[in-house]
């Protein structure tokens, strides 16, 4: 999206053409989706797709992203045009003309006849249109008469001895057979090679082959002489860089037609082993799908370990590239291909085949498949937890990811840890706390006695056990804080563990991210910002000397998300947030990549960024966020649905009830739940529902979510509106004096601590407060302070960018002058500032 951003700035339009999408992967197709659902991209962006319609049914991948085409246009306010056209083959009218063109003729009624018989051969398809004119002068049915100084041809001649030629592979097929054995059998060879292939490919496979398929008296040509034949003949491209191409897929498979279909099979194999044993392990790479496509033409139930060792590669370097699609059927292949002891003959390389399936299976979305591959996996009492880890994280992303059953994802996790060696204390929550608490001092003891050039001269961990081990702590970091405040304890110690993992035994892929998260953990538990951010620079300077992009998207949320907005302005976080969904998308994190781009869009309405694109950029990602299956699309559609109502585009104000969602029988989670409390508070406050907000900001919920020191920079936005909420109700109703300035008050002195401690983004926010608070303290003729700390209020807002809140002081200024001051006409200044600083 970036990189087109920039290409599309300086060229306008930027077309992009992308042909064969039948032929697309999902991961493909997922990127035409995001380039076309950008809008951050104010340029213009034309995309030309071009696909074969026979060969895209309902089933085909291709047609999910067409229909999620058409969603898009519906909602996208004329943003995204989507054009439809198809392209049938050539009228015989169109064939006429065509035919007249090459031949110079001028008049119509002479080629008529020969252009019916065309069309009816042809079926107007261009590509054939021309290899059958073609023919037809190779055959002397068409020719230039020397003395006439035109061309000739006899459509009777034409008619009879071009009936047998239904479509244009038979005619090729017709003209391949003219050939030599020889060249017709280089033919069958080459293709069974791809799309392209090198003359040192070819010569590998040709010197092979026509010793054992040619009399050696026939066999007199080398495949140089071969390949430039096919070439002069018009079925190869002429090479580049030692590359050769056929000139369309039907002449390749017109040629692949003359292997006989009784022994297709047979003989593609045999062109497979070839290539395979001809080849190093290095110079496999660069062909490894084609040969193992070859090689995967051995009929059902056939074991051969060699062959499943080679699907065991191209699945693995399909799952590199992220073709999921490819990976699957790959990992399966290579499954069959396993005798039936695979768990007692190879069973190691029967896990690694049963893992990579599952990790695809997951991937697509196929729960039934990888619940079948796991539990056959898993049930292998002589493979040991170490080895059967990559099933148990597949079987445990589904449980969490996929299905958001935390609690029993936790669970599953701590008994594998277990097995591991890697042991939590028992007890209730209590003791947990306890533990956790020491735990937490201990370890930020033994990051300050680190020196600085021994946390940068860490080596990568080796041992397999403490890998594995972090691998499962990551993951159980995050899922131990959607299951809800019960397992705080869990998480808190989850988090150590890894810091100090990585501190006794080397850096680990995610130590970073655990450098991060410990940052967090360091403000929920001792509250010092110092400190916390001393360890989120190691972790970012961690993250930057790692050679690897894995867990790169989870050390950025856990830093922009939880530690820094203590320490820089909220302004700085949109890049690092927008790179880290990207990271994650690249690698295949998309839990943390769309947490990542969740808390971007939301950043924007913090920082007062127009509410217009803010709604469209939820439009688009609660489509792919829905797609991955993720928690956060309720979360998102929760936000959407807001900004809706704030933009007056839904009958409701405080109700989050419309075209994004209908909050009524939603069954939420922590994280949503936490979400939905909120922007419940923050709509009460903005549409002046100000006792519903006082009721909810006394419940203290979601207090692990939303606390300010621990929480996520959505904590500050949430503890400024439950404040102003119950200030609000005091001033409104005096009799509720005490129970709400208390609360008020505890808030607004948590918020101005913050601000001692140097957390630039709630400035703004205390000023508000402070003005509100002074506004019920103040006694008669003093209306002077009151107004000098709303216009200061005011001006804050406004010099940090955040109009909304101006506004919202502004309103809440003229409230006091109007109810409080009696002063009318300063009332309906403000009032004015306050609807034009909104709209």
């Amino acid at each position: 999206r970036v990189f087109t951003r920039v290409m599309s700035s300086y060229f306008s339009t930027l077309i992009i053409c992308l042909d064969d999408l039948q032929w697309a992967d999902v991961s493909s197709l997922e990127m035409v989706e995001l380039l076309v659902s950008d809008a951050q991209n104010k340029h213009s962006l034309m995309i030309i797709g071009c696909y074969r319609s026979n060969e895209v049914d309902g089933s085909h991948i291709f047609s999910s992203t067409l229909s999620n085409l058409m969603e898009m246009e519906k909602t996208s306010n004329e943003q995204l045009n989507l054009t439809q056209i198809e392209v049938g083959n050539l009228r015989k009218e169109d064939v006429n003309q065509a035919i007249m063109s090459l031949l110079s003729v001028d008049k119509e009624e002479i080629t008529e006849g020969l252009a019916s018989i065309c069309h009816r051969r042809t079926l107007g398809n261009p590509f054939f249109l021309f290899q059958f004119l073609t023919m037809l002068q190779e055959e002397g049915l068409l020719f230039f008469h020397l003395g006439l100084f035109q061309w000739k041809w006899e459509e009777t001649s034409i008619e009879s001895k071009t009936a047998s030629t239904e479509n244009v592979v038979d005619l090729l097929q017709g003209k391949m057979k003219r050939l030599s054995k020889e060249a017709q059998m280089f033919l069958q060879c080459i293709s069974c090679l791809g799309a392209t292939f090198t003359a040192d490919t070819v010569s590998l496979i040709w010197e092979n082959m026509k010793t054992t398929n040619i009399e050696s008296s026939s066999a007199e040509m080398g495949a140089e002489e071969l390949l430039a034949l096919m070439v002069e003949e018009h079925f190869l491209e002429m090479p580049k860089n030692k590359k050769y191409w056929w000139t369309h897929d039907k002449v390749e498979q017109a040629a692949s037609s003359l292997i006989e279909d009784e022994n297709r099979a047979s003989f593609r194999r045999n062109i497979g082993e070839i290539w395979y044993h001809g080849l190093s392990e290095e110079n496999l790479e660069p062909c490894l799908f084609e040969v193992a496509n070859l090689l995967d033409t051995t009929g059902v139930g056939t074991t051969n370990t060699d062959c499943a060792k080679i699907n065991l590669k191209a699945a693995e370097k399909a799952r590199d590239i992220s073709a999921f699609d490819s990976c699957g059927k790959y990992a399966v292949k290579g499954i069959s291909m396993l005798p039936s002891d695979r768990w007692a003959s190879q069973p190691a390389m029967a896990l690694k085949l049963y893992s990579l399936a599952a990790d695809a299976a997951a991937f697509l979305g196929n729960h039934d498949e990888l619940e079948k591959y796991c539990s056959e996996a898993l049930s292998q009492k002589s493979i040991s937890t170490l080895e059967k880890k990559d099933i148990y994280l597949a079987k445990l992303d589904r449980i969490a990811n996929a299905e958001l059953r935390y609690k029993e994802a936790v669970d599953l996790c701590l008994t594998i840890l277990k097995d591991l060696g890697c042991r939590y204390p028992r007890g209730g929550f209590v003791i947990g706390v306890m533990k956790a608490y020491g735990s937490v001092r201990q370890t930020v003891k033994m990051i300050k006695k680190t020196p600085t050039e021994e946390l940068e001269a860490l080596s990568p961990a080796t041992d397999p056990t403490k890998l594995a081990t972090a691998s499962l702590l990551t993951r159980l970091n995050e899922w131990t804080y959607f299951a809800g405040f019960k397992y705080l304890p869990v998480l808190v110690l989850t988090i150590i563990k890894m810091v100090q993992m990585t501190l006794l035994h080397g850096v680990f892929d995610l130590s970073a991210s655990c450098f991060a998260a410990f940052s967090a953990v360091v403000l929920l538990v001792v509250g010092d910002v110092d400190v916390a951010q001393y360890i989120g620079e190691c972790a970012l300077q961690m993250q930057e000397r790692s050679k690897s992009e894995v867990g790169k998207a989870r050390t950025i949320l856990n830093l922009y998300l939880m530690t820094f907005h203590h320490v820089k302005p909220l302004q700085n976080n949109l890049k690092p947030l927008l790179e880290g969904y990207q990271s994650g998308m690249r690698t295949g994190d998309k839990s943390a990549a769309m947490i990542c781009l969740f808390s971007y869009v939301f950043l924007q309405y913090v920082i007062g960024k127009p509410l217009k694109m803010i709604e469209e950029q939820c439009k688009v990602s609660v489509s792919q966020m829905e797609e991955l299956k993720g928690e956060q699309a309720l979360c998102q559609k929760i936000s959407w649905q807001f900004y809706l109502n704030l933009m007056g585009l839904s009958n409701e104000t405080v109700e989050l009830r419309g075209k994004a969602m209908d909050e009524t029988g939603v069954e939420f989670t922590t994280l949503s739940h936490a979400m939905f409390v909120l922007t419940k508070v923050n709509a009460y406050s903005l549409f002046g529902e100000y006792e519903l907000g006082a009721r909810m900001a006394l419940k203290r919920a979601d207090k692990q979510v939303l606390s300010l020191k621990g929480g996520s920079f959505r904590s500050m936005i949430f503890l400024f509106h439950r404040s102003l909420c119950l200030y609000a109700m005091v001033r409104k109703n005096r009799k509720k004096n005490e129970k709400y300035t208390t609360e008020a008050s505890r808030i607004r002195k948590q918020l101005t601590d913050s601000l001692k401690e140097q957390n630039p983004n709630v400035l703004h926010y205390v000023s508000i407060l402070n003005a509100e608070h002074e506004a019920l303290e103040h006694k008669k003729n003093q209306e002077g302070d009151v107004c000098r700390l709303y216009n200061d209020a005011i001006i804050m807002s406004a010099r940090g960018g955040y109009t909304h809140d101006a506004a919202l002081a502004q309103e809440r200024f003229a409230d006091y002058l109007l109810n409080i001051a009696g002063d009318l006409q300063e009332a309906r200044y403000h009032i004015e500032g306050a609807i034009q600083r909104y709209t």
